[in-house]
């Protein structure tokens, strides 16, 4: 299969039928199977990191933005 590597790391298939014969036998199975596994790896990844402290240089930068917004009103 001709693939080729995108800035980011990511995989993209080259040109459609590019030195193959048969690649319309490619089942919409798999494709939906790929796609299932990487969402739920994606939503993994995101339910971790929402569930991080927010740092404390962070909350120092929002509470100053939530007393100039209390000094202006």
């Amino acid at each position: 299969m001709a693939e080729k590597m995108r800035e980011g790391g990511v995989m993209t298939a080259g040109e459609p039928n590019a030195g193959q014969a048969g690649t319309r036998g490619h089942k919409p199975q798999t494709h939906r199977a790929q796609q299932k596994a990487i969402t739920q790896g994606l939503r993994r990844f995101f339910d971790s990191v929402a569930s991080e402290p927010v740092p404390d240089e962070f909350m120092a930068i929002l509470q100053k933005i939530d007393g100039k917004k209390d000094a202006d009103a």
